[in-house]
């Protein structure tokens, strides 16, 4: 199946109403760029960490969340840390959005970020990551953050909400050529390529948890759709 095919059945689902790929997770093949609809897509495989912080437990960490088994040709950092793995360099998924018209504005290296941390935040145009899957005959999609609950303290006592993280596209992973295969940090880390950037770089890190009953089975494959937000210089 070409290309234009597979583009023109994705674009079809979304203005149905129905998912945003034809048959099933092997109509795509790498990544996905679709320009008309202004989105990124690729699969994923559910994959449950053990022994990583924030899953099924509450904690803070930099690694993302979803993430890659390649960056720039070679195994990435933290594959074993990822809930949706995919098989994909990020390095193509940092060209699809600048493909996109997505602009990076503030980007560092680690090094340099662990040197400002507490003081200054990576910016870029904000972005939405959605992640969809089939179960039985109808297809289900949930926002990236839907998966995840925060903890903070409100008037000296702990209150458990929803995450509401404030995604945007900065791209330090691939500019920096960090390699450690995150797509979308937790907190405002330059390792991956978005980044929740609501505090300064590295620090405060959010208090997260990620609930595995609330994601797909083991296993099974989904689908990772990144898209501009309103706002973003992109179309």
């Amino acid at each position: 199946m070409t290309a234009i095919l597979i583009l023109g059945l994705f674009t079809a689902f979304q203005e149905s109403g129905s998912p945003p790929v034809a048959a099933d997770t092997g109509m795509i093949h790498g990544v996905l760029v679709d320009t008309k609809r202004g989105e990124v897509a690729f699969t994923a495989e559910v994959r449950h960490p053990t022994g990583k912080p924030c899953i099924d437990a509450w904690g803070q960490r930099v690694q993302a969340f979803v993430g890659t088994t390649v960056a720039g040709g070679r195994p990435t950092e933290y594959a074993d840390h990822f809930v949706f793995l995919a098989e994909v360099d990020v390095n193509d998924i940092y060209k699809g959005l600048v493909e996109l018209g997505l602009q990076t504005e503030k980007h560092v290296s680690r090094a340099e970020g662990r040197k400002v941390a507490g003081r200054d935040f990576l910016k870029g145009d904000p972005v939405a990551v959605f992640i969809t899957w089939r179960e039985g005959d109808r297809w289900v999609e949930k926002p990236y953050e839907a998966f995840v609950r925060e903890k903070v303290t409100v008037g000296g006592k702990e209150v458990i909400k929803p995450w509401t993280p404030h995604w945007v596209f900065h791209g330090s992973g691939v500019l920096h050529n960090e390699r450690t295969g995150c797509i979308a940090c937790p907190c405002d880390c330059p390792g991956g390529i978005i980044a929740d950037n609501r505090n300064p770089i590295f620090e405060p890190k959010p208090t997260v948890f990620f609930d595995l009953a609330e994601a797909p089975p083991k296993g099974s494959k989904v689908i990772v759709r990144i898209h501009p937000r309103s706002g973003s210089k992109g179309p």
